[in-house]
């Protein structure tokens, strides 16, 4: 499943740019040294898998007692030595990973971009975006732990990728020249896409929801057990046996599994409204932002959410207040009666507009240029 780094680098080799994807060390068992080999479907798009020595000692100092020196220290020379040996000095560098990488401001580049999307775990590292060009994240509450340390940080939204982009721009031409649904006279059918184990899910609200509703048909993509899911540390075992009841006992609602982008555009043209049903209070970014969000406005229709920090100005689709997810399932079955208004042409125009906006074509320039400055 791609996420904003993945869709980074995409879009850079896409612009033409030779782009090195650096996976954090020892994912490849097979590799002992380091190993560079290009991604299948792109001509500039290259993996680089590396070793780091096992070591105990270092792996306490690090994840116990958060003395991250000797680690960093070891990845700067894995860097230093690939870099030497292929004869490679990057304009860029994007780190992602701002866990890892203390000695990020010694890394051979010209730009030093820290890109943070969530809130970080090891406060040590912040020392690796002292000296960055540019601290850019999609969250305001993210940022101000850094301003203090790195006066040049920059809010840039999540992005969307060119599936989406394309998406998007269909949807808005059929906006000028096909009729709306009349919502009171047909089935409803609400969408949801992503990681259904995720552990800030309102599982309480959800069920309610679909047990409320057994005439609204609810549609799931996206990983809903524990098997092949690439984007589950832990799970919550209540959110688990809410999963799987909501599959196994309500005929209302249909679950698809991961699919690809590909897949499952083409499907959301039968949805009517979506739904972003998290807790802002267990989410450790307290309800910032989502990169769902954007995927959903590319149809153009109305999303049901709890609280976004991101998008509580914006007046794009019906958001509750922070902390009020208990007032979720009111909201939701006000909205489901009042589709015709949420799905007005020139809202739906407004969304997929805001959208546009927001690719991570445009995202790319606002970071480079802010990052020269």
């Amino acid at each position: 499943m791609h996420i904003s780094k993945h869709n980074y680098a995409i879009e850079l080799e896409r612009q033409g740019n030779s782009v090195y994807f650096m996976n954090p060390p020892n994912q490849r068992k097979d590799v002992k040294d380091y190993i560079i080999t290009q991604i299948d479907g792109f001509k500039q798009l290259f993996l680089i898998d590396s070793y780091l020595i096992n070591n105990r000692g270092i792996d306490f100092l690090r994840l116990r007692l958060k003395i991250t020196q000797i680690y960093d220290w070891l990845l700067l020379r894995i860097i230093k030595r690939i870099t030497k040996k292929d004869k490679l000095f990057f304009d860029a560098i994007i780190n992602f990973d701002t866990n890892l990488h203390g000695y990020f401001h010694l890394y051979p580049t010209q730009k030093k971009i820290f890109f943070i999307a969530d809130q970080i775990q090891n406060t040590s590292q912040t020392r690796s975006a002292k000296r960055a060009d540019v601290v850019v994240s999609v969250a305001e509450e993210i940022l101000g732990q850094f301003r203090s340390i790195n006066p040049n940080c920059l809010l840039v939204n999540h992005g969307i990728n060119k599936h989406y982009e394309d998406f998007a721009n269909e949807n808005l031409q059929k906006l000028n020249s096909e009729l709306l649904l009349d919502y009171n006279n047909k089935e409803i059918n609400i969408g949801y896409i992503g990681n259904l184990l995720i552990p800030f899910l309102d599982e309480e609200g959800l069920k309610k929801i679909v047990l409320e509703n057994p005439k609204v048909q609810f549609h799931f993509w996206g990983a809903y057990s524990t098997v092949n899911n690439n984007l589950l540390a832990n799970y919550d075992v209540n959110i688990y046996n809410t999963i799987q009841y909501l599959k196994n006992n309500c005929t209302n609602t249909h679950f698809y599994g991961v699919k690809t982008t590909e897949e499952i555009i083409p499907e959301l043209n039968k949805i009517d409204a979506f739904i972003y049903i998290n807790s802002s209070l267990k989410d450790v970014n307290g309800g910032a932002n989502s990169h769902k969000i954007l995927e959903y406005l590319s149809t153009g229709k109305t999303i049901i959410s709890t609280y976004l920090s991101f998008y509580a100005n914006q007046n794009l689709f019906p958001l509750l207040q922070k902390g009020k997810e208990y007032t979720y399932v009111e909201e939701f079955n006000n909205s489901i009666k009042k589709l015709n208004v949420l799905n007005q042409k020139d809202v739906q125009v407004n969304r997929i507009q805001f959208v546009l906006k927001n690719t991570y074509c445009n995202n790319l320039n606002k970071i480079l240029n802010y990052s020269t400055n």
